[in-house]
């Protein structure tokens, strides 16, 4: 159980330049979403995002963090996909 906890933690550490990272991306994606199509899918992205954040930052309200240690787990869990793309 305790090896089983312990890679679920390693897989969401995530450090903040890498979140920050996973952030801008989506921020371009949503960007070049929104010219190449239509601005509504844009924002689509863009709110589909945010929506996950502000879930993540329930859960982790909800999970016993406060303030600022709830919002930097709600965007590393958000935007720490980033991770997964840079080498």
């Amino acid at each position: 159980m305790r090896a089983s906890r312990g890679a679920v933690r390693n897989l969401f550490r995530v450090e903040m330049p890498v979140a920050h990272m996973g952030l801008a991306i989506t921020i371009i994606a949503s960007v070049l979403v929104g010219v190449a199509w239509s601005p509504r899918t844009g924002v689509i992205i863009a709110g589909a995002f945010a929506a996950l954040f502000v879930v993540a930052l329930a859960v982790a309200l909800l999970a016993g963090s406060r303030g600022r240690d709830a919002v930097c787990a709600a965007y590393k869990f958000t935007f720490g996909w980033a991770d997964w793309i840079t080498p």
